[in-house]
């Protein structure tokens, strides 16, 4: 078996008898496939992904054989044509969804663009659709693929970002895991007068997406929220200014390297499994490999939980993904339904989190002991998934996140006071949503 590591995808060892299992299990679908597509009653169903559908990296099936082999199972009344989309996707669902075009019944839809196409109308409400469909995914994951109370999309794999720390560390100086930014704050000051070597802190502010996820996390704590009540943007609330000012201060006290302004994820992660840290932010990919002893210099000495908020804040774990909608232009709303449901259901978020590991949103989907097998540590995700919650609406997300990020990393750096740059934020913010 193979086990999925960020670090290492070099080929599994799984077993002889489950690549013959496997092997007889894709024969079985395309003989299916082709058998099924020859019924005159078939209704067809277009499905609209990149290609990573047909990858696996594990030696479990690629999940578009999974999808497949329960369709047939539950419904072989319904044939499913998987068209194969570039990996930029955005375009050609602007340009055939615009014109209320039918090329595709479902289609992935990445978490930044909900508001967009919550507002355009691009897709079909699912819960009016699939009224029970809290029972198998988390409302967590609905949520973020929400528009005006309308579930958008049903999420099958994405990513979500917590807070990992050091339990020999904070066991030897007498801590538990910080239910504060300020237990956090005094349990860092604590240990580096000890240990003066360890960073407190690690966190990636070079200028890319993952700062402004720690951003919103940071946000959120410290009592905010992305937008007013009136529906306009917050970012210069007094909870945006304690958010960029604790990352200022977190630099200027020493508790994060000074460097850091410099670094992506990965130069930030790569120290806390060096064990140089008692405290990171970061995704969750890395518990799969986090006691790999040939990988990590932490193993059996980590934990993982949601970022911890202030007093009168909220711990939220912004997330990232993808999820499959509907065409509200589809000519088989009923048929593309019956797939949904069937993507929403045990068996094929369990072949997502068997081939490309976590996370998924499904009810239940981390006790399944293969699913554990697979993917070590992935109990530790579901206390996080609880908190997930999406990226700041925007009808241009990339926009919006150029400038997020343009603001946020002249504050860090000081070519821009604290107070000017998130005014600017906000201003420029308002200004894209007008246009």
């Amino acid at each position: 078996m193979k086990r999925l590591s960020i670090i290492n995808h070099g080929p599994g060892i799984g077993s002889a008898w489950r690549l013959l299992l496997v092997a007889g299990i894709s024969m079985l679908i395309l003989f299916t496939s082709c058998s099924r597509n020859n019924s005159a009653d078939e209704t067809t169903v277009t499905l609209g992904y990149n290609s990573f559908l047909s990858d696996s990296f594990t030696d479990a099936p690629p999940p578009i054989e999974v999808i497949n082999a329960e369709l047939a199972r539950v419904h072989p009344e319904i044939a499913l044509q998987y068209q194969v989309m570039p990996q930029d996707m955005l375009d050609s669902l602007i340009i055939w969804l615009s014109s209320q075009d039918q090329t595709v019944d479902i289609y992935g839809m990445d978490v930044p663009w909900v508001t967009q196409f919550g507002r355009a109308g691009w897709a079909a409400p699912l819960n009016q659709y699939i009224p029970e469909l809290e029972q198998y995914i988390y409302p967590a994951g609905l949520e973020i693929f929400a528009y005006d109370d309308d579930y958008l999309a049903i999420p099958f794999w994405g990513g979500v970002a917590g807070l990992y720390y050091r339990t020999d560390l904070l066991a030897e100086y007498g801590f538990a895991p910080p239910e504060s930014v300020d237990e956090m704050i005094e349990i860092i000051t604590a240990i580096r007068a000890d240990q003066p070597s360890l960073a407190g802190l690690l966190w990636p502010g070079e200028r890319e997406e993952s700062l402004n996820m720690f951003f919103a996390t940071l946000l959120y704590a410290f009592g905010g929220s992305y937008t007013t009540d009136q529906g306009g943007y917050a970012f210069d609330s007094q909870a945006g200014h304690q958010a960029v000012e604790f990352m200022r201060t977190s630099i200027a006290e020493g508790w994060s390297p000074r460097g850091l302004t410099s670094w992506n994820r990965l130069e930030s992660r790569q120290r806390f499994v060096a064990g140089e840290a008692i405290f990171s932010w970061d995704n969750h990919d890395i518990i799969t490999w986090l006691d790999d002893p040939e990988q990590s210099a932490v193993a059996g000495s980590w934990g993982f939980m949601p970022f911890p908020a202030n007093p009168g804040g909220r711990s939220v774990a912004v997330t990232g993904g993808f999820g499959f909608a509907m065409n509200p232009y589809s000519s088989n709303p009923e048929a593309a339904t019956r797939v949904l449901e069937v993507i929403a259901g045990p068996t094929v978020q369990k072949g997502f989190a068997l081939a490309w590991g976590p996370v998924q949103h499904a009810v239940g989907l981390y006790e399944d002991p293969e699913v554990q097998e697979y993917n070590p540590n992935v109990q530790l995700l579901e206390p996080v998934l609880a908190h997930a919650i999406n990226r700041p609406p925007s009808r241009n997300y990339a926009e919006l996140s150029d400038i997020m990020l343009q603001e946020l990393h002249s504050a860090l750096t000081g070519s821009r006071a604290v107070e000017d740059a998130l005014t600017n934020m906000n201003r420029r913010a308002a200004a894209l949503e007008a246009r």
